[in-house]
């Protein structure tokens, strides 16, 4: 039994990962608000260095599709948010991504469902940011659904490209 994965946000973070996933075997559906993102995805054409077309292209071939339409996490085993987070203006991480695409799985969370934060944020965002608002519809963290935090370590700024989960 093949579990479903969901990666949200299909950018220098989400797409790597989708590759590494589809190549583990899962059945693999990427999540993106941008139309042209998952437009282009769809016809082959990679906007990350890290992936060519040719990988895409493989990526497709092995079942990967890539929607903006949020149903898909209905019926996901895991979503992985991995969106952006840019610098507010005080200096910290601007969250309004990360907290749009945990209302997003919010809308759609159920019981088994596993949700992991990938984003770049500071310690504690998944429980005093991201728990409070799936908790919301009734489930609790650990005995319903389950949430984690993977930090993840991707530089595009100071490493070389195409190597996949580089760490710096």
């Amino acid at each position: 039994m093949s579990k479903k994965l969901v990666v949200i946000g299909l950018g220098y973070v989400g797409l790597p990962l989708v590759q590494a996933a589809v190549r583990a075997g899962f059945d693999v559906t990427g999540l993106d608000v941008s139309t042209r993102v998952v437009d282009g995805l769809a016809s082959g054409r990679s906007h990350v260095d890290d992936l060519s077309d040719s990988e895409i292209a493989e990526l497709l071939s092995a079942g990967f599709t890539a929607t903006t339409d949020t149903s898909v996490l209905a019926t996901a085993d895991v979503a992985v948010i991995c969106v952006p987070t840019p610098l507010a203006e005080d200096g910290g991480p601007d969250l309004s991504a990360v907290m749009s695409a945990t209302d997003m799985v919010a809308a759609h969370l159920h019981t088994g469902m596993l949700v992991v934060l990938e984003s770049t944020t500071y310690p504690g965002t998944t429980d005093e940011e991201v728990r409070p608002v799936l908790e919301a519809g009734g489930l609790t963290a650990g005995k319903d659904f389950h949430l984690a935090f993977s930090p993840e370590r991707i530089d595009p700024h100071r490493c070389s490209s195409g190597v996949l989960w580089r760490f710096c």
